[in-house]
């Protein structure tokens, strides 16, 4: 058995401080970051062990934190049908980790654990917040906008070791066709428009404009917690199977140049530390 882990908060002299507590978390807890990496991570004894979708966003950016990091991790890639890998948790969402022997569910839970005692700014928190609240939202829209993208983008499911021929079959098919409905449903839930991709153009400009601006990177000469959110839900969409992303490398807006010398920069950035 693990010990579960959501994080409670309160606010010391402006500052947030997390205990652990035995409940569990979502990915919704706001970010709370890593200004600048200046005070030790928490010790891990082990590989952190990573249950995610491939195609999570959420997923992602916590992979982008463990990679950036140099934290080792095991990814251990779910069937999203049968959710057989996290059978032994009452918690039935990704991404769920396992932290020096304690479960931990959520992105943003996850990535304050290991956080140790790094503190946020107020942008970063602001950015981060806005993140999880927006940004992330306006993926599955996109790379379920039809039914055909859909299919495409469980094209890795086909590929994973994880899974034998027949269920990686059925998975790309029936959760291709789950997605698609999702992605229908979730544009209503969170007020997103007819046109998801004019969406997703418009928050990447405003990330660009308003986050990035003249800097390389929102925390200046090196990435913060803002960047790192940003940049690890935004991977989720990169690769040949995502028109999404293709679509977004053609599509002509102000700040074009900045975004994409910005998302090279932090590619490196986080592959340098891999």
């Amino acid at each position: 058995m693990f010990k579960i882990l959501s994080q409670q908060r309160r606010w010391v002299g402006g500052v947030v401080v997390t205990a652990a507590a035995t409940a569990t978390s979502v990915n919704s807890i706001q970010c709370r970051g890593i200004s600048h990496f200046r005070q030790p991570m928490l010790q891990v004894t082990e590989p952190v062990k990573l249950y995610q979708y491939d195609v999570c966003p959420f997923c992602n950016k916590v992979q982008a934190f463990l990679e950036y990091q140099g934290i080792p991790f095991e990814k251990v890639e779910v069937n999203p049908l049968t959710k057989k890998e996290i059978k032994f948790s009452e918690y039935k969402m990704v991404p769920l980790a396992i932290i020096n022997g304690q479960q931990v569910n959520g992105s943003s839970a996850i990535i304050e654990t290991l956080m140790g005692q790094n503190i946020i700014s107020e942008r970063e928190k602001e950015w981060c917040s806005w993140v999880d609240s927006h940004l992330v939202h306006l993926l599955p829209p996109n790379i379920y906008r039809t039914p055909s993208e859909a299919l495409e983008s469980f094209n890795y499911i086909t590929s994973n070791s994880n899974f034998s021929v027949v269920e990686g079959i059925v998975m790309r098919y029936a959760g291709a066709a789950v997605m698609f409905l999702i992605a229908k449903r979730s544009k209503e839930k969170y007020g997103l428009s007819d046109n998801p991709r004019q969406d997703l153009f418009d928050a990447v400009e405003h990330w660009s404009s308003n986050g990035i601006k003249s800097s390389l990177y929102h925390g200046g000469d090196e990435p913060d917690a803002a960047d790192l959110a940003v940049y690890g839900v935004l991977r989720s969409i990169v690769g040949d199977n995502y028109e999404t992303w293709k679509d977004l490398e053609n599509h002509s807006f102000a700040s074009r140049n900045a975004f994409f010398k910005w998302f090279e920069a932090m590619k490196n950035s986080v592959n340098n530390n891999l």
